[in-house]
């Protein structure tokens, strides 16, 4: 194990220095966020985490935050004036460097409480983004290409999948974003959801996703999927889609590897970070210490070395 890369250091210096000096942070040549998920317990280990945030957020000058879903334990959120907007979410991530938009999905235990509450919070924050169960969010990259990013709620799709035969198809949500990813012209997408399609972690594979959904990523060209619910750090490639979990925001459980494991850790609170540009994707997974796990370059097109 070692610390964050000198190749990601001197590229988040750069932008740290770009923002210090008044340059607008859409100007970077790239495009960094960090990923977390399953966070909302106020455990010692959540508060770690938000700590080495907020300074990996500093060196890198993140544009903003992906949460995975599961943002509030055990059962979401009961109302706009929950005390747990500000002890699990507010306080605990509350550093300068991590006020930026939060692009948010719902988890299973999300579910449980009151999920407009959630949605309807977007309009109560300055951060928090959650226009509807699920959206779109589009990014603009250095060199005037797109990133589009599709948030969708799993938690119904795998119910409904549940309660249908295995081959029934048709869900106005997963219609939704079939025509989303048709209609998209970015040079990358990126879908966000709850549930893992392929993960070596407690909950493994989710059955429903790899009937409805890995057909949509595969047709549509989608590099990568970004899940928690697992509650660990994971980077699965099946065929030209990289799988990557971020679920360990708070309480890490064990995790195994599978087919297409790439890297997969399960006893360590933590979280990702991404640098996109118009040619790769670069990915760390960064512990409670700030220590980097695993670093990997994900192609914009398929065929090319994946970095170790």
């Amino acid at each position: 194990m070692k610390k964050i890369s000198r190749r990601s250091f001197l590229a988040a210096a750069t932008a740290l220095a770009m923002v210090r000096s008044g340059t607008s942070e859409t100007a970077t040549a790239d495009l960094n966020f960090l990923v977390v998920g399953d966070w909302g317990t106020g455990s010692s280990d959540q508060h770690k985490v938000a700590a080495s945030m907020a300074k990996v957020a500093e060196a890198f000058g993140v544009r903003f935050v992906i949460s995975t879903g599961d943002n509030f334990y055990p059962d979401g959120v009961a109302s706009l004036d929950d005390p747990q907007w500000t002890a699990s979410f507010e306080d605990v991530y509350g550093a300068s460097t991590l006020m930026v938009p939060w692009y948010v999905v719902l988890g299973n235990h999300d579910h449980k409480g009151n999920v407009d509450a959630q949605v309807d919070y977007t309009a109560h924050s300055s951060r928090w983004q959650m226009p509807a169960n699920y959206y779109k969010h589009s990014e603009a990259l250095a060199d005037g290409n797109r990133a589009d990013f599709f948030f969708i709620d799993t938690d119904p799709i795998k119910r409904r999948y549940r309660s249908m035969a295995q081959y029934f198809s048709g869900d106005a949500q997963v219609d939704w974003l079939e025509r989303e990813l048709a209609a998209s012209k970015a040079i990358w997408k990126v879908v966000i959801g709850h549930h893992p399609v392929f993960s070596g972690g407690t909950h493994k594979n989710t059955d429903a996703l790899i009937v409805w959904l890995e057909p949509l990523l595969k047709r549509h060209g989608v590099q990568v999927y970004l899940n928690g619910h697992n509650h660990n750090l994971e980077h699965v490639v099946v065929g030209n889609t990289h799988y990557l979990t971020s679920g360990a925001g708070s309480r890490p459980r064990a995790a195994t590897v599978i087919d297409g494991t790439r890297f997969v850790v399960g006893d360590r609170p933590g979280f990702m970070t991404a640098s996109l540009t118009p040619a790769a994707m670069d990915i760390e997974f960064i512990d409670e210490h700030g220590i980097c796990l695993y670093r990997a370059s994900i192609p914009v097109r398929p065929g090319k070395s994946v970095l170790p």
